[in-house]
């Protein structure tokens, strides 16, 4: 995610940055898309998994296994 919208405390703007990274596949938001596993809101955390998802990157393995975990199942809709 862009630093600036990963660091925003507007959540619209975290959200709306780790939705647009998946649709870009840009891998280099990898990392910045990991930490967005992360946020405090839901739908910024649901995003990131699923433009990580969108992005293919082995690096996203380890953690998209742990963010299994994540207390809102909303995060992992299926």
């Amino acid at each position: 995610m862009p630093p600036l919208a990963y660091k925003d405390e507007n959540r619209n703007i975290r959200d709306k940055g780790a939705d647009v990274l998946g649709q870009v596949g840009d891998r280099r938001a990898v990392g910045s898309l990991i930490k967005a596993l992360g946020d405090e809101d839901l739908l910024v955390r649901q995003h990131a998994a699923e433009s990580l998802g969108k992005l293919g990157d082995g690096r996203a393995v380890e953690p998209l296994i742990k963010a299994l975990r994540d207390n809102d199942s909303f995060v992992f809709r299926l």
